[in-house]
């Protein structure tokens, strides 16, 4: 292959990736050509995109994008995987994938520039979504905020309620010491 084909592939590869910083190296062997058709074609529903990789190209090319760890798993047949809703979604998508399919593995992978093993893979597919997280962040965020709001808007935040408040204190503790003499009162007599 002459070194313009190469330099043609390795623009295509980074042109595909697109700056994408988080994707999967897998190994499809095992597949006859009709399972793999149709694992792409499912892929390509939910915007997950699948490329075989040429390894020595692809070392250069993920290395010029900061990922050179990814060069461990490039080793026989590779392909690359990425795309869809997020690092999470990915994991979770390819790794039920490979479970019914029974014979491809991933071999590693980055998340957003960090290179991850496949031990690593595993337990991102039990993270939520990133809408999920989000959701639960703004939770946290917002929790104490809405408590506040809620004490500053109810009627014992005004000075009005407050002084209601002790002047009922005041009367039930008044009442009930003020009751207690009277009654000692004709007990004496």
């Amino acid at each position: 292959m002459s070194k313009y084909v190469k330099e043609l592939m390795m623009d295509q590869l980074k042109s595909d990736l697109d700056g994408n910083r988080s994707l999967l190296i897998v190994d499809l062997k095992d597949l006859d050509a009709i399972t793999e058709h149709g694992f792409r074609r499912d892929l390509r529903k939910k915007s997950i995109r699948l490329r075989v990789l040429k390894n020595s190209l692809a070392r250069r090319v993920f290395s010029d994008m900061g990922m050179a760890g990814l060069s461990k798993y490039l080793e026989g047949q590779s392909a690359v995987v990425w795309g869809g809703e997020g690092p999470s979604e990915l994991a979770k998508e390819i790794t039920a994938r490979f479970k019914a399919l029974k014979k491809p593995e991933i071999k590693g992978g980055a998340v957003d520039g960090v290179v991850v093993g496949p031990e690593q893979v595993e337990d991102i597919t039990r993270l939520p979504s990133r809408e999920v997280l989000i959701g639960q962040v703004l939770a946290l965020v917002l929790g104490p905020a809405r408590q506040t709001l809620s004490l500053l808007t109810s009627s014992a935040s005004t000075l009005v309620g407050q002084l209601e408040e002790l002047a009922k204190r005041g009367e039930n503790t008044g009442s009930s010491a003020a009751a207690a003499p009277t009654e000692a009162a004709p007990a004496e007599a």
